[in-house]
């Protein structure tokens, strides 16, 4: 197959997968939509049954306002033990309770008479039903006009219960339009056996309910879907309360939108057909210079592109694997800086940046060697902290860290150019020198234990004393002793004298001082020769 084959064939692949993921777009976002406006009816239900408790409890605390009325109680108590005329009842409780935001409102007393609100004739009904239930308590019964939530306390005087106090709240067309106004777009209506009792926009009225799917549909062909919403008190007989939403513009919004998916996907076919054409008439004079690039880079080159001024997509590709070489070229000098940095890394020591043993291992023959040509010394100064243990035990092994680096910084800054510096062990440090004399060794080990015990270490906010031991050994070039293993063992010995006369003290081995002795030896015979051969001849 051709490439310009190929390359169609690749462009149908695109397309079709261009649409079917317009296609995919469109029903996930479908589900999304529809189940979030699943989840808002849910919670809108849900808040309106949280209204329906809350005006239950507004009413039970209306009843705790009557009930504890003192005054009230007495006019009770007068009308009902003495046989007292009514009348003065009536105009005190307009007076003293008329502001409270009830639709009917009943005092009836144990033997079933009606004190107060005799004009309403259902609720007296209902609460006389409800007396013989004493407490406070709450109902819902229904009326011509509409589901009335009621609530009811006994009235009670001095231990005795006279009668019951009832407030309620007529929960019809005229509560439901409150509650949710004469909305297009949200319903709420009361339903018996698929008949509207009572709604909240009159001009919805012939409704054809599906209960499988909680959906209903009026007469001009709007869609709502309803959740139930619970009443707070069950009683049987009562119609259901719904909360409906529609649905209308929401199905209308995702059927443009699917048509706008239809339009996309056609389009941006057409759009990658035209481009893939493009690329198919322009890709040879670039696509060669891509083949040769990286042909090159196969084998081990990074050649150098020049850049289209030109704003084809191949040429656009040209100029991005431009880049991606320079991108390689700059990498692979950070690479080569890395490896550098991980050189370095590997033969030094991470907390005190001295060398290692590792690196002590490397570099030693090139000393040895070099001692060996110029006829020099090779002096070791082993190092050791004194009682290091006793401070890791008492101040924590972080203090002991900072003690090293301390330690390690003065060493540091002490030292001379030519000295190699390593720690070798916990708290053992090595510095390594080639000169022509090994006294100067000597004279900077000295020098070392003297700042160290003058500069104590300091450990968040903490002092801590510090001492160091020292041993010296020495070879020299012509002597045969080029092993380093000789060599450390000496100094470790001369260490080990040191540590044993009491610490804080710098010990050279027997080496040391034959060498320092033959270098003296070497200068007088220096001096000597260039005294000599200042005479000139006559």
């Amino acid at each position: 197959m051709s490439y310009t084959s190929r390359m169609f064939l690749y462009i149908g692949m695109l397309i079709a997968l261009l649409s079917g993921m317009m296609l995919l777009s469109f029903k996930t976002a479908t589900d999304v939509v529809v189940s979030g406006s699943r989840d808002h009816l849910r919670h809108a239900a849900l808040r309106k049954q949280e209204v329906l408790r809350a005006q239950g409890e507004e009413l039970l605390s209306y009843t705790d306002i009557i009930v504890n009325d003192v005054r009230l109680q007495e006019y009770i108590y007068i009308i009902v033990e003495l046989k007292t005329d009514k009348d003065g009842l009536a105009a005190y409780y307009d007076r003293q309770f008329g502001s409270l935001q009830v639709d009917a409102e009943v005092i009836i007393s144990n033997k079933g008479d009606v004190l107060y609100g005799n004009e309403n004739q259902a609720l007296v009904s209902a609460v006389r039903k409800q007396q013989d239930s004493h407490g406070r308590r709450e109902f819902i019964f229904r009326s011509p006009d509409g589901p009335v939530m009621v609530a009811m306390q006994p009235l009670v005087y001095q231990g005795e219960v006279l009668a019951t106090s009832a407030v309620a709240r007529l929960l019809g067309n005229d509560w439901l339009e409150k509650q949710e106004g004469a909305s297009d777009e949200y319903l709420m209506f009361f339903e018996n056996n698929g008949h509207v009792l009572w709604r909240s926009n009159p001009a919805y009225r012939d409704f054809r309910i599906d209960y499988d799917s909680q959906v209903i549909s009026t007469s001009d062909n709007r869609i709502f879907y309803m959740h139930e919403v619970a009443l707070p008190v069950k009683a049987d007989g009562m119609p259901r309360l719904w909360f409906a939403a529609s649905e209308t513009r929401l199905l209308g919004m995702l059927n443009r939108y699917r048509d706008w998916a239809y339009i996309f996907s056609l389009l941006g076919g057409l759009t990658v057909l035209f481009l893939g054409w493009l690329m198919v008439r322009n890709f040879r004079r670039p696509l060669a210079e891509l083949m040769d690039a990286t042909e090159a880079m196969v084998h081990g080159r990074l050649p150098v592109l020049d850049r289209r001024e030109s704003r084809t997509e191949l040429d656009l590709l040209l100029n991005r694997f431009a880049d991606v070489l320079d991108a390689l070229r700059r990498e692979k000098a950070k690479v080569k800086k890395a490896y550098r940095k991980l050189q370095e890394t590997a033969i030094t020591d991470s907390l005190t940046g001295l060398y290692n043993r590792r690196y002590l291992q490397e570099i030693t023959p090139g000393l040895f060697a070099q001692v060996e040509r110029d006829g020099r010394y090779l002096t070791a100064i082993l190092l050791d902290l004194d009682y290091f243990k006793a401070i890791n035990d008492e101040h924590g092994h972080l203090a002991g860290d900072a003690v090293l680096v301390h330690f390690s910084r003065l060493l540091k800054h002490n030292s001379r150019a030519s000295d190699q510096l390593f720690r070798i062990g916990g708290e053992e440090f090595l510095v390594l020198n080639v000169a022509e004399s090994p006294d100067g060794s000597v004279a900077l080990a000295e020098k070392i234990r003297e700042l160290v015990s003058q500069s104590p270490a300091n450990y968040q906010g903490t002092q801590i004393s510090v001492t160091v031991s020292a041993g010296i050994s020495c070879c020299f070039g012509h002597s045969g002793e080029g092993s380093l293993s000789r060599l450390m063992r000496s100094a470790d010995k001369a260490l080990y004298e040191a540590k044993a006369g009491g610490r804080n003290r710098v010990v050279r081995h027997t080496s040391c001082e034959k060498a320092s002795d033959s270098a003296r030896r070497r200068v007088r015979n220096t001096s000597l020769s260039l005294v000599k051969n200042t005479n000139k001849p006559s």
